[in-house]
């Protein structure tokens, strides 16, 4: 009877066996983590392609290094509450109390079935570093103009951008 109890079910089920310490990775999930993997090889072609077309440099490969993943920002509702007391002793002293209450709740809305949260702002994974090897960079002043670009492209200091010649 105990066997049957947990080892048998209809064909309809779905069970789902995760060792200790993995987490299941819902299709929402998925999804957000596919949109980063794209925005960030959008963000290597593009540069690739940009760099390529400039005057010296010739075939071009870009390795970029983002610091975290999208941050979306929730609409905050806030509350706040302040209520003064006032007590007089019998000897004729003054005690003032004021007690300030205060909360900040996410705002939701609803889409049918699901709650989701009001997204107000989104920021896409910043870039915190940059390598590219080009086939002209063997010559400094291309390299510079290179690495130079590239800083004013993404605001990035010249030290976090590094450029190496391309192996022949």
């Amino acid at each position: 009877l105990a066997y049957t109890a947990f080892f048998t079910g209809s064909s309809n089920e779905k069970s789902s066996l995760t060792p200790k310490g993995a987490q299941e990775v819902t299709v929402e999930e998925a999804e957000i983590s596919k949109e980063i993997l794209d925005y960030e090889a959008e963000q290597k072609q593009e540069l690739q392609d940009i760099l390529s077309k400039m005057e010296g440099v010739g075939k071009v490969d870009v390795k970029m290094h983002f610091e975290s993943g999208e941050v979306k920002v929730p609409a905050y509702n806030s509350t706040t509450q302040t209520a003064e007391t006032r007590e007089e002793d019998s000897q004729g002293g003054t005690r003032s109390t004021i007690q300030e209450t205060g909360g900040d709740t996410v705002v939701m809305y609803s889409d049918g079935s699901t709650n989701e949260p009001f997204i107000v702002q989104t920021y896409k994974p910043k870039i915190t570093g940059i390598i590219i090897v080009a086939e002209g960079a063997s010559n400094s002043k291309l390299r510079y103009d290179i690495q130079i670009a590239v800083s004013t492209l993404y605001n990035l200091s010249l030290d976090k951008v590094n450029v190496y010649p391309m192996e022949n």
